[in-house]
C-alpha cells in the first residue's frame, strides 16, 4: 500500500523540527524582539536530600525502618526559554525525567509566529483542537488577515499497548497537516479551517499486525483509516455588549483505507468525486456534523448567554483527541451583580439527551442546574454558596425496554463557606467555615440500583490566631466527614491543633508542632486517631536549608478489636537538606 506524506513536510517540516532539537526548547512562544533583554544561559533549581526513620508496632511495617531520598529539579534557562529536568534516587527508586521532552518552540517577530517541534493549536472546536503535533507551522496576522498552518505527525506508531504491555490494540503513525483563513480580530471575526491527516500502514511491521489479528478479537482490529474535517467558525461584538458566535465542522472519516467495500453504498456520487481527491473514498467513508451556537449579553457585571451544540454520533476528528458525541444540549447560563459589585450570582440551567438518530433502545435526558454565589458583606466578612443538580432519565427508544433496566438518578450537592479575615499590626485573625452535602439517588425499580446510593456530609470550622510582631501564630480545625452508604456508616471528627513560631530577623529559624484527637468510623466499627508532630527548619542562607519533622499517630480501637479494626501506632522521622541555586 502506498505511504502517504503531507506535502512539504521532508523539507519545511524536517527543517523547523531540526532547529527545534537544536535550541531544545520546550513549548514556550518568544518574542525575537526581546531576546536582546534576556540572558545567554542561566540555571535554577533545588537539589533536596532526605533520610527517612520509621517503626511500627502491632501491624506489619508499611516501609523500611530507613531510606533515603535525593531529588533535583535543576531548570536550564538559554535566551529565556525554560528547560526543566527532575530526578529522584533512593534505595527503591531510580528515575531520570525531562517533563518536557517533547521540545519545540514558537518564536514571534511583530505578526510572524513560527511554530517547531511539538505544538498543540487550535483552530476551531471542531477541527483542530489542541493535539499535539511534532512537525513545523506559522501563524500570519497582519492587520486583521488571520492566516496559520501546521505540517507534521499526529501521532506516532506503537507497536505494543503501554498499558496492557499487549499487541493489542497497537496503532500507527499518524500524518497530516491542518489549515485555517479568517479575517477580522478577536472580537469579530470568520475563519475557514481544515484537517487532513492519514495513518501510514507500513509504519507497523506486517509481522506484527498478523500477530495482533491472531492473539486478539475480530471486532478489535486495528486498520489505517483517515479523516478530512471542514470548519467555519465565527464571531460577532455588537456595541460592545452583545455577542453572537458559531462553530460547525463537517467530518469525512475512512475507517479502513484498504476497504474494498463499493463506494456507492457510502457517500452521494456529488461528494464522492471532490472529495476523493482529498481522501481515500471507499465504502467505510462516513461524513458526521458537529455545530455549536451561543448569544449573549454583557454589561456591567450582569449578563445572560444561550447555548446549545449538538454533535452527532460517530463524529471525530484527528486533530482532536475526543469529542462527546451522539449529544445535544441547550444551555442557560445567566449572570447577576448587585450591592456595587458586593454580591455576586453565576449560574447555569440546561438540558442534554442523546439518541439523536434514535438507534439506542434508551434515550438519556439529563436536567442540570447550578447556582453559585459569592458576597463581600465587608472588606474581612465574606461568604461563597454553590448548588449543583444533576437528574438522569432514561426512556425507550426504538426498542421497549423493561423498566428494571432504565436508569434513573438525581444528584444534589450544596456548599456554604463564609469567611472572615483580618490583619492589623499587632494581631490576625482568619476564620473559616465550610459545610457541604451531596447525595446521590437512584430512582428505578431495581433494588441493586439502591446499592449505589449514598449521602455524604463534609464540615470544618478552622480559626488562625497571628501574633504580627513576634512571628507567632496558633490555629485550631475542627473536622467532620460522614458517608452514608448501603453497606454501612464511614466517618470521622475530631479536632486538630496547630503552632508555628519564627526567629529572628528574616524568620531563618522555624518551629512548628501539631495534635489531632478524631473519632472514627469504619463500617460501623469504632475507633479514636491520635496523632502529633514537631517540625524545625534553619535556612542558613539563601542557597541552604536544614529541616527535620517527626510525626505519630495510634489507631485505638474504643470496641472489640478485629482484623479490620487493630489497635496499632507508627512513628515516622525525617531529616533534610536543601540546596537552592
Amino acid at each position: 500500500m502506498k505511504t502517504w506524506k503531507p506535502a512539504g513536510w521532508c523539507g519545511v517540516g524536517g527543517a523547523l523540527l531540526g532547529l527545534s532539537a537544536l535550541l531544545a526548547a520546550p513549548a514556550a512562544a518568544q518574542d525575537i524582539a526581546t531576546l536582546d533583554q534576556q540572558k545567554p544561559v542561566t540555571l535554577s533549581g533545588t537539589l533536596d536530600v532526605r533520610g527517612i526513620f520509621y517503626q511500627a508496632q502491632d501491624i506489619e511495617a508499611r516501609r523500611k525502618p530507613f531510606s533515603y531520598v535525593l531529588a533535583g529539579s535543576p531548570t536550564l534557562s538559554i535566551y529565556g526559554i525554560a528547560v526543566p529536568v527532575s530526578f529522584v534516587l533512593s534505595e527503591q527508586d531510580r528515575r531520570f525525567r525531562q517533563p518536557f521532552n517533547q521540545f519545540g518552540l514558537s518564536p514571534t517577530y511583530k505578526w510572524v509566529t513560527v511554530h517547531a517541534g511539538y505544538r498543540n493549536l487550535t483552530f476551531s472546536p471542531f477541527t483542530l483542537a489542541g493535539h499535539t503535533v511534532l512537525g513545523g507551522g506559522v501563524e500570519l496576522n497582519p492587520g486583521k488577515l488571520r492566516f496559520a498552518s501546521m505540517v507534521g505527525r499526529f501521532s506516532r506508531a506503537t507497536s505494543v499497548d503501554p498499558v496492557s504491555g499487549s499487541l493489542m490494540p497497537f496503532s500507527f503513525s499518524r500524518k497530516g497537516y491542518a489549515g485555517k483563513l479568517g479575517f477580522g480580530t478577536e472580537k469579530s471575526f470568520i475563519d475557514l479551517s481544515l484537517v487532513r491527516a492519514r495513518d501510514d500502514s507500513s509504519s507497523v511491521s506486517r509481522e506484527t499486525r498478523q500477530l495482533a489479528e491472531t492473539t486478539g478479537a475480530a471486532n478489535n482490529r486495528v486498520l489505517p483509516a483517515a479523516n478530512l474535517v471542514l470548519g467555519l467558525s465565527g464571531r460577532l461584538t455588537i456595541k460592545k455588549d452583545w455577542l453572537l458566535e458559531a462553530d460547525g465542522g463537517l467530518s469525512f472519516f475512512t475507517r479502513d483505507v484498504g476497504s474494498s467495500l463499493g463506494v456507492e453504498e457510502a457517500l452521494p456520487k456529488a461528494l464522492r468525486q471532490p472529495l476523493s481527491k482529498l481522501i481515500a473514498v471507499n465504502g467505510s467513508t462516513e461524513a458526521y456534523t458537529a455545530w455549536q451556537a451561543a448569544a449573549g449579553y454583557q454589561h456591567n457585571g450582569n449578563g445572560l448567554k444561550v447555548r446549545y451544540r449538538r454533535v452527532s454520533p460517530g463524529f471525530q476528528s484527528m486533530g482532536a483527541y475526543y469529542f462527546q458525541d451522539d449529544v445535544q444540549n441547550l444551555t442557560l447560563v445567566p449572570t447577576l451583580t448587585l450591592w456595587q459589585q458586593k454580591l455576586r450570582l453565576t449560574g447555569s440551567v440546561g438540558i442534554q439527551q442523546d439518541n439523536l438518530r434514535e438507534q439506542k433502545q434508551l434515550t438519556s435526558r439529563r436536567l442540570i442546574g447550578s447556582l453559585n454565589a459569592s458576597a463581600e458583606f465587608t472588606e474581612r466578612l465574606g461568604l461563597d454558596v454553590s448548588y449543583t443538580n444533576y437528574t438522569t432519565d432514561q426512556q425507550p427508544g426504538a426498542v421497549q425496554v423493561a423498566d428494571t433496566f432504565r436508569l434513573t438518578q438525581t444528584q444534589q450537592s450544596l456548599s456554604v463557606a463564609p469567611r472572615y479575615t483580618y490583619t492589623g499590626e499587632t494581631w490576625g485573625h482568619t476564620v473559616l467555615l465550610s459545610a457541604d452535602r451531596a447525595i446521590l439517588r437512584d430512582q428505578s425499580p431495581d433494588e441493586l440500583g439502591k446499592l449505589g446510593e449514598f449521602t455524604s456530609y463534609n464540615a470544618f470550622l478552622s480559626y488562625q490566631l497571628t501574633w504580627v510582631p513576634r512571628r507567632f501564630s496558633v490555629g485550631a480545625t475542627y473536622n467532620y466527614t460522614q458517608l452514608k452508604l448501603a453497606t454501612g456508616d464511614d466517618g470521622n471528627h475530631g479536632l486538630q491543633l496547630n503552632a508555628d513560631q519564627a526567629f529572628g530577623q528574616d524568620a531563618r529559624v522555624r518551629l512548628g508542632v501539631r495534635g489531632s484527637l478524631l473519632r472514627s468510623l469504619r463500617a460501623d466499627q469504632p475507633s479514636r486517631l491520635v496523632g502529633g508532630g514537631l517540625r524545625a527548619s534553619w535556612r542558613v542562607s539563601r542557597h541552604h536549608t536544614f529541616r527535620t519533622d517527626v510525626a505519630f499517630t495510634g489507631h485505638y480501637p474504643t470496641g472489640d478489636e478485629t482484623t479490620q479494626n487493630r489497635r496499632y501506632s507508627e512513628t515516622r522521622g525525617e531529616i533534610g537538606y536543601a540546596f537552592t541555586l
